[in-house]
């Protein structure tokens, strides 16, 4: 099953991730509902449960503020760029939940004093109330979107299974020793600084690789998590320039680059979780299956 970016976001770097983005800002909006109900129905405005209130109001719209700030920089826009949104289904997702903390801003920019300084108490109140309900709205729509599968729209997760047809043919005669005599793979031609910058990359890449296998081999697997996803994985994509780059590739060499930055990060996570269990197994099977990436795509593709 593939997953959209929202529900991948909450997978990785586990079980941080799901509390940075999940569980602490759900605990303060709960927080911040279940005292607007008390307050609604004592009509209490001090004392622990109404300073409460505040505190929660004004701690989850600073931290959406820092939550949309990182992902808008590290992922909305680098996703963007790059040409990787899985369907309508995955825009939704994140952009609903993004959408979502908007209300929850607003309230602490009230709390602050910036916005509707002229209401009373139950009118800020009321507009508490109000932004809540957005913010239940809008959340529960990016964890209903976010648990669908983006394939039901036509998205197709670039794996190393999913290469085209001829990529795969060629890779057979490469295996059949035909590659001996004639190289049939689809010559790409890029413009001289990018050319030069992309070799730079898979220089990169391998050196990464090296290194990977290395620290592996000393048990260091956080370390090797690390490697992985900032100079391989999903967060190297802006590093490496991907979305200019793609604009030159053939749709069958987009995918195998996507595969290889794809099962780069789902290694990062199986590394962390030998550092945790020991059990390398599945490391080196994500391991694999990038290294089968690359494998694929300079099988069926070359630079003129």
């Amino acid at each position: 099953m593939n997953m959209t970016h929202y529900m991948q976001l909450l997978a990785d770097n586990q079980p941080w991730n799901l509390l940075i983005f999940m569980g602490i800002p759900i605990v303060l909006a709960e927080t911040l509902a279940i005292t607007e109900l008390y307050i609604l129905f004592t009509r209490k405005f001090d004392g622990f449960v109404y300073h409460l209130n505040r505190f929660a109001g004004t701690t989850v719209g600073l931290y959406f503020i820092g939550i949309i700030a990182y992902l808008m920089t590290t992922a909305v826009l680098p996703i963007t760029k790059a040409g990787e949104w899985r369907t309508v289904i995955d825009v939704v997702a994140v952009s609903t939940y993004l959408i979502g903390g908007l209300p929850l801003i607003w309230i602490a920019l009230q709390e602050f004093g910036f916005v509707n300084k002229s209401l009373d108490q139950m009118g800020k109140l009321k507009i508490h109330a109000i932004c809540v309900a957005l913010f239940l709205v809008f959340g529960h729509i990016a964890m209903v979107s976010g648990m669908l599968d983006p394939s039901l729209l036509g998205y197709k997760g670039a794996d190393t299974h999913q290469m085209h047809g001829e990529q795969m043919q060629q890779m057979h005669m490469m295996h059949a020793g035909n590659s001996a005599t004639q190289d049939n793979r689809i010559a790409v031609d890029f413009p001289a600084p990018m050319k030069e910058h992309i070799l730079t990359n898979m220089r990169d890449h391998l050196q990464t690789i090296s290194l990977i296998q290395e620290v592996m081999g000393k048990g260091q697997y956080d370390k090797a998590a690390r490697l992985a996803e900032d100079r391989l994985g999903m967060n190297a994509l802006k590093l490496h320039g991907a979305y200019e780059n793609s604009k030159f590739m053939p749709k069958g060499m987009q995918e195998a680059g996507t595969a290889m930055h794809r099962n780069a990060s789902k290694f990062a996570i199986e590394a962390q979780n030998t550092a945790a269990t020991g059990d390398i197994k599945p490391a080196l099977i994500a391991l694999g299956n990038t290294t089968q990436a690359c494998v694929a795509c300079h099988a069926g593709y070359k630079l003129k």
